[in-house]
């Protein structure tokens, strides 16, 4: 476990490296993302209800995240819009990312935990807090530096999973 954290904390440091040095082409290419991610939910809920003979709600989402991800795909302005909408799901996801943070870093300060394990939550919750608000007031600046900032965000996770690796390692 302790070099599967590693091994994806570097990972995750190396992709926020080039996410950060491209950060034109990272903010144009999210949308693609969410339409794979569409594509792929869809297929799967539709292969599920056809396998399942179930074709109910699940089925007929399936039906429109693949519609969706068509739509997008295929029509340029909506393919914009879904960029401009990622940008504030990016702002709610670092407001929300930061709670979390913040959260388990104070539990684990509470329960008398080591002070870099809290500390470095408390750091990164308020990291991400700060940069969800700042989405949020200016998403249009947003959209131009979205590369640097996940990037950033992945560098300082990748970060967190190498040193929490290296504790795991400690204690074992």
């Amino acid at each position: 476990m302790k070099t599967v954290l590693c091994v994806l904390g570097v990972l995750m440091g190396l992709c926020g490296i080039s996410l950060a040095a491209t950060p034109i082409v990272t903010f144009w290419e999210t949308s693609y993302f969410f339409v794979l991610l569409l594509l792929v939910y869809g297929a799967a809920s539709i292969a599920r209800g056809i396998t399942k003979k179930e074709y109910g709600g699940n089925f007929f989402f399936g039906i429109l995240s693949v519609v969706a991800g068509l739509l997008i795909l295929f029509v340029p302005g909506l393919k914009f819009m879904t960029s401009s909408t990622i940008i504030y799901l990016m702002a709610v996801w670092f407001l929300l990312q930061g709670a979390v943070s913040l959260l388990l870093g104070l539990r684990s300060k509470k329960a008398g935990g080591e002070t870099k394990k809290w500390l470095g939550s408390l750091v990164m919750g308020i990291f991400s807090i700060i940069l969800g608000i700042y989405s949020l007031v200016h998403p249009v600046a947003l959209a131009f530096s979205v590369g640097v900032l996940i990037g950033i965000y992945f560098i300082i996770s990748g970060i967190n999973l190498v040193f929490l690796g290296i504790q795991l390692e400690k204690k074992a």
